[in-house]
Order: structure tokens, then C-alpha cells, then sequence
């Protein structure tokens, strides 16, 4: 009778003990999901950007890659950018984000830098302008930045059978220049009348119109190109365009694409979008 009683309360004590444990169980899960950061609750970067001026054709099928700079105030926050963002468009639809990264750098006086690189496609055959980027953030939250404007255009207006690069070709300068060596591959001469982008902002009209012997390579050396609005932008992307004249008919053509401020270090890089919080 004795050994009955004891193996009653054995299964007892079992029973309570699994039933502790299951308790104990419960208010742990409970208060680790009230301490732990729910990544959806977190608040977004926050994100300046510099003036990116981006003037390109783009005659990739592809998409061609754009760097837009900017930085995340950290004074406050230092979460992972990278692991935040889930989409990036412009504010136009007619220009298509195919791909994008994003990239983080140094940290200076509160400041990190941010590349942001999107390939971009042109879908229609006009000149297509954004000055927004809309960000999605894994929150589902979505902000709006100014980051400077972009202007593309495809192809298809140009004319690349004349003209051609020839062996160096400068694409990075710290200021307004252009060093470059066209080649003409016509039997007949051509007159080069101005360099500019698509928007106009930036350009250069030749005094006199600067002749191309047929097969000759021209070395173009622009030491200051004019910006009409007379702005400073931080970071260009552009695509130099050649108006041209060959057997009385009128051309374009756009030569390979150069950049400005964007060799810079991530150091001056930040200075200069930083700087402009204080204008």
C-alpha cells in the first residue's frame, strides 16, 4: 500500500514540474519579444543627400550605373542603411531603376558617407527628367529625398559613325574640364560648333567652329566649360554631346561619358554635402 502512495506522488511531482517548466517557458518567450528590437518598429535613416547632376545618354540596353552621394545623420542612429533599404525609384516612372546598391563609407563628425548606385533604363525615346528619389525602407515605410536631378535620353537621336574616341580618354576631373582625343572617320572634313549635356546646363561654344581633317584625330582640350545656371553642383555624371556639321547636314554625337567631383575622397565628400546644411 505504501509503495502505491509513492509512486502516486512521483507522477504528481512529474506532472507539476512539466507543467513549471512550460510556464517558466512561456514568460520567457513573452520577455524576449518585449526586449528584443523589432525591426519593423525601428525608425528610418535619415538620409542627406548632395547635388547630383546627372545628364547621360544612355545607349545600353542594359541600363547604365549612376552614383548618387549623400550621407546618414548618426548622431542619434547608427543602424545598417544596407540592411534597411527594399527599393528605390525616381520619381519618374519613365525612368527605370533595374538595380541599385547601396554603399556606406567613413564617418566624420557625425556624418557616414552613402553611395547609392542605381542602373538606370530610359523607356521611352524623349529627354526624361527626375529630381526625387522615393525609398522604401523594410519597415514598408517610404520617403521622398531631393537628391539633385538626373536627364537621360537613348540613343537614338545620335549619330556615332562619324566620330570615335582615340586613345586616351579622360573621364574623371576634379573641375569643369575636358581632355580628349576625337577621331574622324569620314573622307570629308567636320566642324564642331559646341560640347554640352542634354539639359544645356553645362557647355562650351567653340569662338570658331573646330575642323576636323577627314581621318584626323583632334585633341579637344576644354580648360573651363560654363554652367548657364551659374550652380554649384557637388557630383556630375554627364555625357559630353558634339554638334557637328558634315556635308552641310547638322549632327549630334555623343562621346563617352565623364565625371566631375566624384574622385574626390569620401572625406571632402562629406565636407561638401555637410556644408550645404549651413547654407
Amino acid at each position: 500500500m505504501s509503495d502505491g502512495i509513492e509512486v502516486s506522488m512521483v507522477k504528481i511531482n512529474k506532472y507539476w514540474l512539466i507543467l513549471l517548466l512550460l510556464i517558466i517557458s512561456v514568460l520567457l518567450i513573452f520577455m524576449l519579444n518585449s526586449t528584443t528590437p523589432n525591426k519593423k518598429s525601428k525608425e528610418n535613416a535619415k538620409l542627406i543627400f548632395g547635388d547630383n547632376f546627372i545628364s547621360y545618354v544612355i545607349d545600353n540596353n542594359k541600363g547604365v550605373s549612376f552614383n548618387i552621394f549623400g550621407v546618414q545623420d548618426i548622431r542619434k542612429q547608427n543602424s545598417s542603411l544596407k540592411d534597411q533599404v527594399t527599393s528605390i525609384i525616381f520619381n519618374n516612372p519613365n525612368i527605370k531603376v533595374v538595380d541599385y546598391k547601396v554603399d556606406t563609407g567613413i564617418s566624420n563628425k557625425g556624418y557616414k558617407l552613402v553611395n547609392i548606385i542605381v542602373t538606370a533604363q530610359v523607356l521611352t525615346n524623349h529627354v526624361e527628367k527626375a529630381d526625387k528619389l522615393l525609398i522604401q525602407f523594410n519597415n514598408e515605410k517610404t520617403t521622398t529625398h531631393e537628391f539633385g536631378e538626373i536627364t537621360v535620353q537613348n540613343g537614338v537621336p545620335f549619330q556615332n559613325k562619324h566620330l570615335a574616341p582615340f586613345g586616351e580618354y579622360t573621364v574623371g576631373y576634379p573641375t569643369l574640364a575636358l581632355d580628349v582625343n576625337i577621331k574622324n572617320n569620314e573622307k570629308q572634313s567636320i566642324s564642331v560648333s559646341k560640347v554640352y549635356d542634354l539639359t544645356d546646363e553645362i557647355s562650351y561654344q567653340f569662338k570658331d567652329l573646330l575642323k576636323i581633317k577627314p581621318e584626323e584625330v583632334k585633341h579637344i582640350k576644354i580648360n573651363s566649360l560654363s554652367i548657364k545656371s551659374e550652380k554649384e553642383h557637388d557630383f556630375i555624371t554627364m555625357t559630353p554631346i558634339l554638334s557637328y556639321s558634315l556635308d552641310d547636314k547638322e549632327y549630334l554625337y555623343n562621346m563617352p561619358g565623364v565625371i566631375y567631383g566624384i574622385l574626390d575622397s569620401d572625406q571632402d565628400k562629406i565636407k561638401k554635402i555637410v556644408h550645404r546644411l549651413n547654407d
